[in-house]
């Protein structure tokens, strides 16, 4: 399975531990954003993207009232990844 070049990006953040999509915007504008940078509308359809083709795992964990879906590779994610 072919990723998109921001698939990749967020399959590697993840790989570093589970993570939500506000976290990861967080870390690309941290450390890429010199010369990669993703917005929530791209990082939020990407997630869903790979969650639908089986590659991350997303479970509800809200804190409070504010909702949020932390986001976890799966086996085949993981693969996925080792192969690009």
């Amino acid at each position: 399975m072919e990723l998109s070049p921001t698939g990749k990006v967020i399959c590697g953040m993840i790989a570093f531990g589970r993570q939500t999509g506000y976290e990861i915007k967080q870390f690309v504008d941290k450390t890429t954003r010199n010369f990669w940078t993703a917005s929530y509308g791209q990082i939020y359809p990407e997630l869903k993207r790979l969650e639908d083709q089986g590659l991350v795992v997303g479970r509800e964990e809200p804190t409070g009232e504010r909702a949020r879906t932390v986001y976890d590779l799966t086996p085949a994610g993981q693969a996925a990844l080792e192969q690009w």
